[in-house]
């Protein structure tokens, strides 16, 4: 999954040493000396080589221009001689489509280049080649060929930029095309190395590849997820990473007991990431000696890694801790004992969705006050919601109790939440009436209480605080929701369920204000009524509408055809007369067991 959190610092701090003297925009304002002819025509024998600007990113390069080319949108010029250091050229991302065309030869006039950032273009060329002429700027620092469709080996060549701080070789979009390499042995050409990406670049070939990262003492940054790599579990006598702060192998597949990874005594990692590795076994005592790691991510390794063993007490800056899917068993109790115990606690996200946990929440949780995200989904945790659990978490804003075997009430002191925008205690044995307290949770914009054994009213009371709510999923309790026939919510929802709650006898009036409604299901809810005349616009946005199994007397309303609806369930409703004109997006329908008459139009 993706983490909230943001990497590590080393990202802030490589830009501020590397682009320290870049201007905040680069549109043009250069107040030095003019650039020179035979860059201003390499600039534009550039442009001849792109075949679509979409995002007009180029317009300002014109050859009839008075004003040199220094005052280029993505142009960065000395000062002092005018050289061309910088081009800024990235689309910024995959939506807006970027530039089109290929990285010209006439780029090698601008031999003062220092910075060339040209990501999310479409400057494959016709080969799908990376330029091997990219590695003749000898001074170039920063270079950002990410999500460029290149479908080539990567050229050795890029091992002669010996000034090299910053590369960027991955690829992020949905096109199936890769580069990759059988020898990074280049690599140890560039000592200055801060920052490496090669993100959905194969290298299946490259069996030595920790030996080569190993001998680039200045990397900060290294990122290689998604590049089939077979195994992390070479033995390196000696650690040269000693700068190493963000380290992410995710989404390769290696196979091997977690433990023999070569990367466990790196104390200066501030960000790892083994998501998706296919890793196993017991995790090793010496992560509890990894006291710089802010982020860690071990979830979706298939719930085969262990941790009885293993003590996080000590991991004081810690603040992502992502086990999602990934341990075999454990005591939940146990668990959370063996999470920081610090003064200054700082765990923000601890996420354990779907890890086969038993045992009862603890009482006490006292160190853990940071904490923003709680996700205890989809495990075998039984007993009640201790009001003590809930004390402890003054921050909270997402709490994820589903899927469990929790028993007892709604505990009353929910509404403490006060920050809580997400509450799913969906699937579980909780009984009783739904506390009104869970009307102060005025942040909250997801409410998930299906699939328990919850009754009594739901009123205006439970209601009215809500203001910020867009989800709502009541179905499958026997709850009774009971409103005024004017009332009018506060919220605007986007996905409301009801189902097997008792809503009827009337068609809920307070609906007509929820004109945002995308998914709606009040099937078997006890209505007994017509449609409102309000109803296809109120829904004219709907994706989804549910209305099985009531009793509607009357028809279905002739102006359906307004609406947006691609699924429609109306089975089971005792509806009579002709089938009118239906949404035109309608792929799902079903008015089984009415008494409807006439074609389907």
């Amino acid at each position: 999954m993706m983490l909230a959190f943001s990497m590590a610092t080393a990202d802030f701090l490589l830009l501020v040493v590397i682009v320290a003297a870049a201007s905040s925009s680069f549109t043009g304002v250069h107040a030095g000396a003019a650039c020179a002819p035979k860059e201003r025509d390499a600039l534009l024998a550039f442009k001849q080589g792109i075949t679509s600007d979409p995002g007009g990113l180029l317009a300002s390069w014109q050859p009839e221009d008075e004003h040199d080319c220094c005052q280029w949108e993505g142009v960065q010029c000395s000062n002092l001689t005018g050289h061309v250091l910088e081009l800024h050229l990235s689309s910024g991302d995959l939506t807006s489509g970027g530039l089109t065309g290929e990285i010209s030869h006439s780029l090698l006039s601008l031999q003062h280049l220092e910075y060339v950032d040209v990501s999310f273009n479409n400057l494959q060329g016709p080969t799908g080649q990376v330029p091997e002429f990219l590695g003749s700027f000898k001074n170039l620092r920063y270079l950002n060929l990410s999500s460029i469709p290149f479908s080539s080996r990567v050229p050795p060549q890029l091992g002669n930029l010996s000034k090299l701080q910053y590369l960027d070789l991955s690829y992020t979009g949905s096109q199936q095309q890769y580069m990759y390499s059988t020898d990074l042995s280049w690599l140890t050409h560039l000592p200055l190395l801060q920052y490496l990406d090669m993100g959905s670049v194969n290298l299946s070939m490259v069996t030595d590849w920790p030996y080569v990262v190993n001998m680039l003492p200045s990397l900060r940054v290294l990122i290689l997820d998604d590049c089939s790599l077979a195994s992390a579990n070479q033995s390196l006598p000696h650690l040269n990473l000693t700068n190493l702060e963000e380290l992410d192998l995710s989404f390769n597949s290696f196979q091997h007991p977690v433990a023999s990874c070569w990367f466990w005594n790196l104390t200066s990692l501030v960000y790892l990431s083994v998501h998706e590795t296919a890793l196993y076994g017991q995790l090793p005592s010496t992560l509890g000696d990894m006291v710089s790691l802010q982020v860690l991510d071990l979830s979706d390794n298939s719930n085969n890694l262990s941790m009885t063993t293993t003590n996080l007490k000590n991991l004081c800056n810690l603040t992502v801790l992502d086990l999602d899917a990934s341990l075999s068993y454990g005591n939940i109790t146990e668990l959370i004992e063996r999470l920081p115990q610090c003064s200054s606690n700082k765990l923000q996200e601890l996420h354990l969705f779907s890890n086969y946990l038993v045992g009862f929440l603890p009482s006490i949780m006292g160190h853990l006050t940071s904490i923003v995200t709680l996700d205890l989904g989809w495990n075998n945790i039984t007993g009640p919601v201790p009001a003590a659990f809930i004390g402890h978490f003054a921050h909270l804003r997402t709490l994820d109790l589903s899927f469990n075997h929790l028993t007892g009430h709604v505990p009353s002191k929910i509404g403490h939440f006060a920050h809580l925008r997400t509450l799913d205690l969906s699937f579980n044995h909780l009984t009783g009436h739904v506390p009104s307290e869970i009307g102060m949770l005025a942040n909250l914009t997801a409410l998930d209480l299906s699939g328990n054994d919850l009754d009594g009213s739901i009123t205006e009371e439970h209601l009215d605080g809500l203001r910020s709510l867009e989800y709502i999923d009541l179905s499958k309790n026997q709850l009774k929701i009971v409103v005024g026939s004017k009332w009018q919510p506060t919220f605007r929802l986007q996905k409301a369920y009801f189902a097997s709650c008792q809503v009827g006898p009337l068609f809920p009036a307070w609906l007509k204000w929820q004109v945002d409604i995308l998914w709606l299901d009040i099937s078997n809810t006890g209505i007994i009524d017509r449609l409102p005349d309000w109803f296809c616009n109120t829904f004219s946005k709907a994706k989804s509408l549910e209305i099985s199994n009531n009793q509607i007397c009357d028809g279905l309303p002739t102006n359906m055809d307004i609406m947006s609806l691609e699924v429609l369930h109306f089975s089971s409703s005792n509806l009579t007369g002709q089938i009118p004109p239906l949404p035109r997006n309608l792929s799902m329908l079903d008015i089984s067991r009415n008494s409807l008459s006439g074609p389907l139009p």
